[in-house]
């Protein structure tokens, strides 16, 4: 009866402490404490001679029973290092007795001198996830079935306590994939995919003259002269350049000649008219012939008034170097310059057929100039080519067209850059998927 008693009253104490051990698990308010507690306060419950705790996530000692602060550099601290990284490699997370034949290498012939001969590794971990530390106890006594229980309640325990109070990993050891985790991942990127973004393409753009006024051969003939150099500016009825003359003066005195001989056959034929019958046939040819003649001159007259091109209105001539034009030979109506207002200027842009968007007569451009690309040009688009044309490069594009924004901020006329367009709104996941799609279809040959 006293034997029974006896054993009662040992459960009730060690009910009582496990008790009291898990109020002091609660109270800690660091970690550090908790950890203290663990390792100095258990033995109330177990007999035991040494303690650690080894924290799995942080791979280090955080607490060894007896020792108020660790030396990280002690030749016991650095051996129970090698141990539990051992011991770690177990990710079942059930309590086990050790002794000196379970580990290897160093960490087995060195048990002796660090350690009693029997041990005991308990995993502790919160709401069955991955073990996040673990408690070595050792003593000289080998571990009990009722120690074992009372061990493995005491580091539920803990680990409810530690999960609570120790430090979280860096993000990057954080175990992302969970499946709440996932769940919630998933549903915001389908949300994002379905985020309403701008379209834009990038596109090279120069700047053009608004309303220029293109000046071309009157007549057939070589350049001679420029009085004018490109980009210089003019005035309204300015020569700017002239054609040879040369060659119309010649033969604009041959024809003179022609005249003056066609005009004194007829006023001889004309005489005889008057004694002679046969005469009287031929004045109506001759006089015709004259006519032609007159005709002729008159013409070459106003070849030789074309040879000078003077400019229409004031502005600023737009051509390429004068030595690719003199001596250049020129056919009616072919182009020669232009003349353009350099207050009067818009946007060019070649859009590769490969980057078009859906654009709309208002869409806002924005252009990057090549000497300032940090500092962008606002413009509004309104001329949108429907057909694709061959630019300068080979390539296939549509031309757009847009006007500055800024009537007092206005770029020179031939300046180049980039252009960013912007069309309509579309979901996230076809903005990054259209490229891709694209150029999969054009592979596929759909």
């Amino acid at each position: 009866m006293t034997d029974t008693m006896t054993g009662s009253q040992r459960q009730l104490t060690a009910l009582a402490t496990l008790l009291q051990l898990e109020k002091s698990f609660r109270n800690a308010d660091t970690a550090e404490a908790l950890a203290y507690t663990l390792v100095n306060d258990s033995r109330s419950l177990i007999e035991f001679r040494q303690a650690a705790l080894w924290q799995i996530d942080g791979s280090q000692v955080v607490a060894v029973s007896g020792l108020a602060v660790i030396d990280i550099n002690a030749p016991y601290i650095f051996w129970l290092k090698q141990v539990f990284k051992q011991l770690s490699a177990d990710t079942s997370g059930a309590i086990r007795p050790l002794t000196a034949e379970d580990l290897k290498g160093d960490c087995a012939d060195d048990w002796a001198q660090w350690l009693p001969a029997h041990a005991l590794w308990l995993p502790v971990s919160a709401h069955g996830a991955a073990p996040q530390a673990g408690l070595l106890l050792a003593r000289d006594s080998a571990w009990t079935d009722g120690e074992l229980y009372l061990l493995e309640h005491m580091g539920h325990t803990f680990g409810h306590a530690w999960a609570a109070l120790a430090p979280r990993p860096p993000f990057w050891k954080q175990d992302w994939l969970t499946k709440k985790r996932l769940m919630i991942g998933l549903a915001v990127l389908f949300c994002l995919l379905w985020i309403p973004v701008r379209q834009t393409a990038l596109a090279p753009a120069s700047v053009i003259p608004g309303h220029p006024t293109i000046l071309r051969a009157a007549i057939d003939g070589v350049v001679g002269r420029f009085y004018v150099q490109p980009n210089d500016q003019v005035a309204k009825d300015q020569p700017l350049l002239s054609l040879e003359e040369e060659t119309i003066k010649n033969k604009l005195t041959v024809t003179r000649k022609a005249l003056a001989v066609a005009e004194a056959e007829y006023r001889k034929t004309a005489q005889q008219a008057m004694f002679d019958i046969d005469s009287k046939a031929q004045v109506n040819i001759l006089k015709s012939r004259a006519e032609q003649q007159e005709a002729e001159v008159r013409s070459m007259e106003d070849w030789l008034a074309r040879i000078d091109i003077k400019a229409p209105h004031a502005g600023i001539a737009v051509f390429s170097d004068v030595n690719d034009w003199i001596g250049k030979p020129v056919t009616v109506g072919e182009r020669i310059l232009m003349v353009a207002d350099p207050a009067d200027v818009e946007l060019e842009v070649q859009l590769p057929i490969a980057d078009a968007i859906n654009l709309e007569p208002g869409s806002k451009v924005q252009f990057f100039l090549n000497v300032d690309p940090a500092t962008p040009v606002s413009a509004v688009l309104y001329f949108a080519a429907y057909q694709a044309e061959v630019t300068p490069d080979e390539a296939l594009a549509y031309r757009l067209k847009a006007r500055f924004k800024q009537a007092d901020v206005l770029p020179r006329i031939g300046l180049k850059g980039t252009a960013k367009v912007f069309g309509s709104r579309v979901p996230f996941v076809y903005y990054v998927l259209r490229r891709p799609l694209a150029a999969l279809r054009q592979w596929m040959g759909m």
